[in-house]
């Protein structure tokens, strides 16, 4: 991923020759030494030196720019279908979750309008996960909601305008800090009108960390994590730094979807199926 950003620069053959060796030493230590590092954390310190080496503070800010627009294209049609359904709550999960096909780092966006739409809608998701989820949304008072990447935050807020016309609970919507990948920043959120519809704010993490360490967190964003009764984390950069968090056990469900084999593995579900798992 990082040589993928790294082609995106304007950087002469030596400049990347460089990275690619700094990118390595990283790789190595990684294996040798870090154990329980986990994916996010060595993200975030391959992305601290790429934006060392190549002088730059956000390389895709304009393709999330591009990505929230191409979202946002799609999200009229998208809200019309989820009210049409039967089960709007599950259709609204559903274009959430796999809302982060629109993802840039995986590689492009090659699918015209209807084609995306037609796929977001149909992707599996087992049905008694997400009974449990509505269980839970029902008996919360407060939600703390952890976005993920850029395009995907479109669907959220879907998802999001949903839940409260059918539930009281009141929602607060989390974005990184720092750019880091195609992550969502308070700006992206702010954007696409996240903030018309609930409280948005950022996790006070100063690095460009892909992932929620709870250690790193703002006062005011440890506080609303521990206040909330329900955290529903988007993405595996969430799931890989929250899941055997302790402080999260019992109170949180991942949303994500299975791009990768450990999370097939994992969840025994099929490549590219949905998955809600209620920790």
């Amino acid at each position: 991923m990082s040589l993928k950003v790294a082609r995106n620069l304007s950087v002469n053959e030596k400049t990347m020759e460089y990275f690619m060796g700094k990118l390595k030493e990283h790789l190595a230590l990684s294996v040798k030494n870090h154990y329980n590092m986990t994916s996010p954390e060595l993200i975030r310190d391959i992305w601290l030196t790429l934006l060392q080496v190549f002088n730059v503070t956000d390389p895709l800010k304009d393709l999330k720019k591009r990505q929230n627009e191409l979202a946002l294209q799609i999200y009229p049609v998208a809200r019309a279908k989820v009210l049409q359904d039967l089960d709007p709550f599950m259709s609204a999960l559903r274009f959430s979750i796999s809302g982060n096909a629109l993802d840039i780092m995986t590689g492009p966006i090659k699918k015209s309008q209807e084609k995306m739409l037609a796929y977001l809608e149909r992707v599996p998701v087992k049905t008694d996960h997400v009974n449990v989820l509505k269980k839970r949304i029902q008996d919360a008072e407060n939600i703390l909601y952890i976005g993920d990447n850029c395009g995907e935050i479109v669907f959220d807020k879907l998802f999001i305008e949903i839940i409260k016309e059918h539930y009281n609970s009141r929602i607060t919507f989390m974005t990184r800090t720092l750019p880091v990948l195609n992550d969502a920043t308070i700006q992206d959120a702010l954007s696409i009108g996240m903030d018309t519809i609930t409280t948005v704010i950022n996790n006070g993490i100063n690095e460009p960390l892909p992932g929620t360490i709870l250690k790193k967190l703002s006062p005011d964003a440890y506080r609303i994590f521990m206040t909330s009764d329900l955290i529903i984390a988007k993405g595996g950069g969430n799931y890989d730094t929250l899941e055997s968090e302790d402080l999260a056990k019992g109170k949180t469900t991942f949303l994500l979807q299975a791009k990768c084999r450990p999370y097939r593995i994992i969840h025994e579900t099929p490549l590219k199926h949905l998955i809600v798992f209620n920790n």
